[in-house]
């Protein structure tokens, strides 16, 4: 039988529609899956002291590499970055680590309190503190898996001179290469680091005239 034109377009029209429904995949779940850095342990509350310190901390500042992704990252021996795009943070990196700080800071005996910005006005600081982060990533190198951590940091009065600084390294602890070790491992290492800094942060007697 012999279709007219405008026949043959509507059934050749007809059959691709219902081809391509019949084509159209199932949707799948999201694999992706988010992450956050705890402070380990609970920190208490009654810690720091009234005649401590009170530290002003800046925001922390990440390398280009760190900050551009919220996907986690794994360094390999030839310094190869490959970023875990399924396995991310869950919160900027930057904004995770300046929490861990700010926790483990006030669990020393020698700060009272730590500032965050906006500086609060009418609150005086007896210190400014400035973190860069160098490393925070797992490493896969040969056989071994671990996790890697130093943060630069400088403290200084709130009228911008130095007082003091340091690079903290973690020590360096193996991984067993799943997401959920390396936050673990980092939040530990952000922690320790806290302990490092609180103890290079002088009294502000010893810089008294």
């Amino acid at each position: 039988m012999k279709l007219r034109p405008h026949l043959t377009a509507l059934v050749i029209g007809s059959l691709l529609f219902s081809g391509g429904c019949q084509i159209v995949p199932d949707a799948q779940p999201d694999p992706t899956e988010f992450y956050v850095l705890t402070y380990p342990g609970n920190p208490s509350a009654s810690a720091g002291s009234v005649d401590g310190v009170t530290l002003g901390l800046h925001e922390i500042r990440l390398p280009v590499y760190l900050g551009d992704s919220r996907a986690m990252v794994v360094r390999d021996a030839g310094n190869r970055i490959t970023y875990r795009d399924f396995e991310r943070w869950a919160e900027p990196l930057d904004e995770g680590i300046e929490r861990i700080l700010r926790i483990g800071l006030t669990q020393s005996p020698g700060v009272a309190r730590v500032l965050t910005l906006p500086f609060p006005a009418g609150i005086d600081r007896d210190y400014d503190l400035q973190v860069t982060v160098l490393t925070s990533e797992g490493l896969e190198r040969d056989d071994l898996q671990q996790v890697l951590l130093a943060l630069d940091y400088s403290v200084l009065t709130p009228e911008g001179d130095l007082v003091t600084h340091g690079i903290y390294r973690a020590p360096v602890r193996d991984w067993d290469g799943s997401a959920d070790d390396l936050a673990r491992l980092l939040s530990q290492a952000i922690a320790a680091s806290a302990d490092t800094i609180a103890g290079a942060v002088p009294s502000p007697e010893k810089t008294s005239p």
